[in-house]
């Protein structure tokens, strides 16, 4: 029986954005699969023909945009209206494919070729773009569990549910699909949700998911702020073909694509090692340091990252009364141009500079979730960290533009050449390609300075380049038609 409140908010008596019914283009891709436990399963196809029927099973569990949004709205509508979390529950189910998936499930897998050719970090994979991306030493391909060989791993699939036994019930059911169709699973990572104060937060600590961007004819638009997000402060709508294909994008025209890629997107799996132990360590260590007065390590983490561990931005909002709250997400740092509050190597702010120009087309829309057992000091030597999946329309001018030329930079300073500097320190690594120092120079509005000298305390240990297809092109592929190639 439905929870839901009779009497609608004015929002929701407004007309829905067209892309919201959307049918077409996959759940978590613009509807989040918010949920407490996932699974990543990683799998290898037979030959085409097994592919295929793999494809046609999944098809009848694939979950779509509608059905997804009208789930989480449910559930947000009933926690507002009584306070707690609603009974209703779901699971939820998408599927990836890898270039080399596609070559074996496609009909004329030439005219994919063809299709595909301006496409290069797809068609070549993460493991060629790691040393561009400071993927080296102990985070190399070769240590990788998965994605390091790139006729690995053919498609990816995301099941997220609300309760273990579910997640687990529909896992065997996949399973069997495997099994009948000689599909070999390859890996697979359990994320899960950590648990009391730490619900909603990374492994550091940090609350994580907090500044997503608002999409054009998704979300609503407010009213009173035009292309801001409804009742979302600071959250600017993007153009939606910069996170799914055949749309409008902030060039002002859809992306170049083949038409059997509208509705569909390209997603980025990364799976994250933290050092726990080895990040509250340095952090103590380097606040020591800090002149002509120490702070505290929480401060540090804290300009490190940009918000503290609770999520609250070390930036002041743009509007004092209503940049608060929940969101705290309503600020740039045109007031910061040397970093005193918000340093230029902090992680939120070298990934999603606000207002430098342009930043609004390097947007990825980011669906993560920590997969490993919470650190306790009794405990600091288990595998723990971030499976990192995002979803956007160009992997060079978005995840890896963000990666390679703003979090991997240490001359990089969005509208400031002159301002303390220094790489991410959260997942930046310094490649051939920007010699300069990692260190991160700080230097705050009370005059504490200091210069951060870390080691990377996040590992990749896989990593897999994949498509999002829309369900007509799945359609297409396990029925093993051939593909409309004309953009």
């Amino acid at each position: 029986m439905s929870v839901r409140p009779t009497a609608a908010p004015e929002i929701e008596q407004l007309p829905e954005p067209p892309l919201r019914r959307s049918r077409e283009i996959q759940g978590n891709i613009l509807a989040a699969f918010n949920k407490d436990y996932m699974a990543f399963r990683y799998v290898r196809f037979p030959d085409g023909a097994g592919g295929r029927g793999w494809l046609s099973v999944m098809l009848n569990t694939v979950s779509v945009t509608a059905a997804v949004e009208d789930f989480n709205e449910e559930f947000s509508l009933s926690r507002r209206a009584y306070g707690q979390d609603p009974s209703i529950t779901a699971t939820w189910v998408g599927v990836s494919l890898t270039y080399e998936g596609l070559l074996q499930v496609a009909n004329r897998p030439a005219d994919v070729t063809a299709d595909l050719e301006s496409f290069t970090a797809f068609t070549q994979g993460p493991a060629r773009r790691a040393a561009d991306l400071g993927d080296d030493g102990t985070s190399a391909p070769q240590y990788w569990l998965f994605g390091a060989d790139n006729s690995g791993v053919h498609a990816v699939l995301i099941v997220a549910a609300d309760t273990a036994t579910a997640l687990n019930e529909k896992l065997e059911n996949i399973a069997a699909a495997d099994a009948a169709h000689g599909v070999t699973l390859v890996h697979q990572d359990d994320g899960r949700t950590l648990s009391g104060d730490l619900r909603g937060h990374e492994h550091f600590g940090y609350k994580d998911g907090i500044s997503q961007p608002g999409v054009k004819d998704f979300h609503r638009e407010d009213r009173d702020h035009p292309g801001h997000r409804e009742n979302r402060q600071g959250t600017v709508l993007v153009e939606p073909g910069e996170f799914v294909f055949g749309h409008k994008s902030e060039s002002g025209q859809p992306p170049a694509a083949p038409a059997w890629m509208n509705n569909g997107s390209l997603q980025v799996v990364r799976r994250l090692r933290q050092d726990v132990s080895g990040w509250n360590q340095a952090v103590v260590r380097e606040a020591e340091k800090f002149t002509p007065r120490t702070i505290s390590p929480d401060l540090l983490g804290a300009c490190l990252v940009g918000r503290w561990k609770s999520g609250k931005p070390l930036a002041k909002p743009q509007n004092p009364v209503t940049g608060t709250g929940s969101d705290d997400n309503d600020f740039t740092y045109e007031n910061d141009p040397q970093g005193e509050y918000t340093p230029c190597a902090a992680h939120i702010r070298r990934t999603h500079p606000r207002h430098f120009e342009r930043s609004q087309r390097r947007r990825i829309m980011r669906r993560g979730i920590p997969y490993g057992p919470e650190y306790t000091i009794a405990d600091d030597e288990s595998d723990r960290g971030l499976m990192f999946v995002c979803y956007g329309t160009s992997l060079e001018q978005q995840f890896e533009f963000v990666q390679k030329i703003w979090s991997n930079n240490p001359d990089f300073v969005p509208g400031n050449d002159t301002a303390p500097n220094g790489i991410d320190k959260v997942t930046g690594t310094v490649t051939g390609e920007y010699p300069g120092t990692p260190d991160a120079h700080i230097v705050l509005a009370d005059g504490s300075e200091g210069t951060v000298k870390m080691q990377r305390f996040v590992q990749t240990t896989g990593a897999v380049y994949a498509f999002t297809p829309s369900v007509s092109t799945l359609r297409k592929l396990a029925a093993n038609q051939p593909l409309n190639t004309k953009g």
